[in-house]
């Protein structure tokens, strides 16, 4: 098994591009900007939208100093595009 450090948005460089990797990866980076509070919402986002999760996640680690407004407006714009995605299993 290889190790591989927590993940860190200040760990990227502002050219990673998270779309090269597992939609796993960016659920870590975004659960990291609210300390698990959103995991079980990130991971169904993962599940039916995982194209907007990596970019959304690839977008935060390009910008560094995000305010905690902006990380919230994300979190919530990719729970508004899962029930889009799937409003049966919103409700």
């Amino acid at each position: 098994m290889i190790y591989e450090p927590p993940i860190n948005p200040s760990n990227f460089t502002p050219m990673t591009n998270l779309f090269e990797q597992p939609v796993g990866r960016s659920v870590l980076v975004l659960n990291n900007l609210h300390f698990g509070k959103h995991l079980d919402a990130l991971n169904r986002c993962a599940r039916l939208v995982p194209d907007y999760v990596k970019g959304f996640a690839t977008l935060v680690v390009s910008t560094p100093y995000m305010n905690d407004v902006a990380k919230d407006d994300v979190i919530r714009m990719l729970i508004g595009l899962a029930d889009e995605a799937d409003p049966v299993e919103h409700c």
